[in-house]
């Protein structure tokens, strides 16, 4: 899982890694991220991925002064979202979405695909043994493009009231 969070929050370049710099070159701000897991019913990873995505949308650092340079803001690129497939192998059995834990074990094999509301692919892993058609593939990028578009729909809505109510008028 930690692997997996690595690729999609970090490689697919969702974070402006550029704009952790005070100043470029000298300094740079260290963003970490933990996630505890309290149980385990199932398909961790598509819990833990917009876990970290909102936990980095959510956050502000404090003002910084540098004298002689500017100080950028981090800014986020995109917003990836996990989408886990299971497969079983009966091939008349379709793939279940977000499967728990019994569905997991009892699975031959999974696909985890991270990707944005954009449709950009950010990961596409596969593990077990379970042959795939192209076309069928395609199928289940579609279902998680959906599932994506809603997932951000839903973290930007929730961030706008959070930040609405945060909102302190300093006179």
């Amino acid at each position: 899982m930690t692997r997996m969070l690595d690729k999609i929050l970090r490689q697919s370049d969702a974070i402006d890694k550029e704009s952790l710099c005070i100043p470029a070159g000298q300094r740079v701000w260290h963003l970490r991220l933990t996630v505890h897991c309290l149980a385990d019913a199932g398909n961790m990873l598509d819990c833990a991925c917009p876990a970290g995505i909102v936990a980095f949308k959510h956050f502000r650092r404090s003002e910084v002064e540098v004298i002689g340079d500017v100080v950028v803001v981090p800014a986020i690129h995109h917003t990836p979202f996990c989408v886990t497939f299971a497969f079983f192998p009966d091939p008349t059995t379709r793939p279940v979405v977000d499967p728990s834990l019994l569905e997991q074990r009892l699975s031959a094999g999974a696909m985890s695909i991270a990707l944005n509301a954009q449709r950009e692919i950010c990961v596409l892993h596969k593990v077990g043994g379970v042959l795939t058609a192209p076309d069928e593939i395609l199928q289940l990028l579609n279902v998680a493009v959906g599932i994506a578009k809603e997932l951000d729909q839903l973290v930007e809505a929730r961030l706008r009231e959070h930040w609405a109510e945060r909102k302190v008028e300093v006179r």
